[in-house]
């Protein structure tokens, strides 16, 4: 009887600490099981990549949102609630600089899904207007250029391959003559 008292007391004790070594930092990123299930199917390393973004990755964080793709219904709006949780970890800067060099159908999809789960996250914060806790995100979701200053070593490739031009060192060296009246 007293074993199994201690037993449970120690018990009690350490699963909190178990649970959190299992979790780590996720465990204040809701992850769906269903979405767990669609990435196993799909041959995504679901879990690898929100590691990997968690650190900023921005490889990873392009694979992560790029999978939107595969998934539909309450699978996407799941997935786009872990997508938006994850904004903290990446930092709104690297969020925003991925986001920019997607697809922009998929930034579509993105700012859609992205506003529904805002509506999901149990996180008070991330409930406000995007615009207000993840302006650069925002900006990039509506296809304006973000520029991720601690990113460029990553080397990211714009949607369709080309590396992203460097920037040009005044705005007028990039309109052709007729726009900016000279010829």
């Amino acid at each position: 009887m007293r074993s199994t008292l201690l037993l449970a007391v120690v018990t009690a004790l350490f699963s909190p600490f178990m649970l959190h070594a299992q979790q780590g930092k996720k465990m204040d990123i809701d992850i769906s099981s269903e979405v767990l299930k669609t990435a196993e199917w799909a041959a995504f390393k679901y879990m690898e990549k929100i590691d990997l973004a968690q650190t900023g990755d921005q490889k990873a964080i392009k694979e992560f949102l790029e999978f939107s793709a595969v998934v539909d219904g309450v699978e996407a709006l799941q997935h786009a609630t872990t997508c938006i949780e994850l904004i903290p970890f990446t930092t709104d800067e690297k969020m925003g600089a991925v986001i920019y060099i997607l697809k922009p159908k998929l930034r579509e999809v993105l700012l859609d899904r992205f506003q529904l789960a805002q509506g999901r996250t149990k996180k008070e914060e991330m409930r406000k207007p995007l615009q207000e806790w993840a302006p650069l995100t925002w900006k990039a979701l509506h296809g304006e250029k973000v520029v991720c200053s601690s990113c460029m070593s990553q080397g990211l490739t714009k949607a369709g391959g080309q590396k992203p031009a460097p920037p040009a060192a005044d705005s007028e060296a990039i309109q052709p003559a007729s726009a900016t009246g000279k010829q």
